[in-house]
């Protein structure tokens, strides 16, 4: 008969090192993407936002990375004289 502990999830939690923490800053401050940054870290997403957080350095939130990405192109078509959709 099987035992029941294989049934269940197993739950892990892995310690951030210095080099992670270091490296989740210095993408949070770049503008890499919180997906990207959890790839490389092998963590997921919400760990990744969370530990941002923590450490004060959080991603952006998708509202203001759209925000941001839409002026830079309004700025750029006006540059180049161009009318703003």
């Amino acid at each position: 008969m099987a035992s029941r502990c294989n049934l269940m999830p197993r739950t892990t939690s892995r310690s951030w090192t210095p080099e992670q923490i270091d490296f989740l800053r210095s993408s949070a401050e770049t503008g890499v993407s919180v997906s990207r940054t959890s790839v490389v870290l092998k963590r997921s997403v919400q760990s990744v936002q969370t530990k941002a957080r923590e450490i004060g350095a959080p991603f952006p939130t998708m509202h203001q990375v759209r925000r941001k990405r839409l002026a830079d192109e309004a700025k750029a078509l006006s540059a180049e004289g161009l009318p703003l959709p």
